[in-house]
């Protein structure tokens, strides 16, 4: 494996580790340092020996989590909130030229009358999720709340998927084609890992978290936040033209009902990853050519 390939597998063990608690065993918090931030720096060490990285990349990457971390110690204020989420999206969009994207598997043709598909582990978007995962987004702390979590969230989990891929296939985006590609392990880690948590950290655990906190107690507090997150969703898919973008709203809207009944980002992914690995899997992909 190449130093490349190893920088992308100790970032995605980071975020897996996110998830690990922030303080230590016992309340002895002074000496602890999380399990995700060691990953983190051995993964930036791996990506700059790997050429993943450039050097000057440190400095965004340093500031984003330092205002992360910001957003906790001035939790009453809204500044660092918002320049952290610009942060993340610069990062998710890829606006800073020293992050390289690591490729994962070449192109294939995955199903019969669809184009060609490569994979690449975007590295920038990956940390932007991390960033957020660590800092802003409520996630589950225990096996209870995992359990109530899973039970809100299957429902609305099967509804998105049979919508979203019900609507492909209706408008002739994909047709039935179950498969069990060699890529197909590759393609479902770096898209839970390095795609969904981003997207949902950003769109339902930042932005419609935020929203619903901001909103109070108003009546609008139920359903705008929903549907902004999901207009928002849809509209970021505009560059792969309207059925994508009608069909990413749907689905985004599924998401943000998920996260919307639990509070917990949990929700929102896996409703996320849900859908992708059904179309992965069970459908044309990415799609009819």
């Amino acid at each position: 494996m190449t130093m490349a390939g190893v920088s992308v597998g100790l970032l995605g063990l980071a975020i897996v580790a996110s998830w690990w608690p922030s303080r230590a065993p016992g309340g002895a918090a002074s000496a602890w340092v999380p399990p995700w931030c060691l990953l983190l720096v051995a993964a930036v060490l791996a990506g700059l020996i790997g050429g993943v990285l450039s050097w000057p990349a440190l400095l965004p990457l340093a500031g984003f989590m330092c205002l992360g971390w910001l957003t906790q110690e001035w939790a009453r204020s809204r500044w660092p909130v918002v320049v952290f989420g610009a942060m993340a999206l610069a990062l998710a969009l890829h606006a800073f030229p020293w992050f390289q994207r690591v490729p994962v598997f070449e192109a294939v043709q995955l199903s019969a009358g669809a184009p060609s598909f490569a994979l690449f582990a975007s590295v920038d978007k990956a940390l932007a999720g991390l960033g957020l995962l660590v800092w802003v987004c409520r996630r589950c702390s225990s096996l209870s709340e995992v359990i109530t979590m899973l039970r809100a969230t299957v429902p609305v989990l099967l509804l998105t998927v049979v919508a979203v891929l019900g609507l492909g296939v209706m408008s002739h985006a994909v047709h039935w084609d179950p498969k069990w590609p060699a890529q197909a392990p590759a393609f479902l880690a770096v898209n839970l890992l390095f795609t969904c948590v981003a997207e949902e950290a950003f769109f339902r655990g930042l932005l419609q978290a935020r929203l619903t906190q901001a909103l109070g107690a108003s009546p609008l507090a139920c359903w705008l936040p929903a549907l902004v997150s999901a207009g928002l969703f849809g509209a970021v898919h505009l560059g792969g033209g309207w059925p994508l973008a009608v069909l990413a709203g749907v689905a985004g809207l599924g998401y943000a009902v998920a996260y919307a009944r639990t509070r917990r980002i949990e929700s929102a992914i896996l409703t996320h990853v849900a859908v992708n690995a059904t179309h992965f899997l069970l459908f044309t992909y990415p799609a009819l050519a």
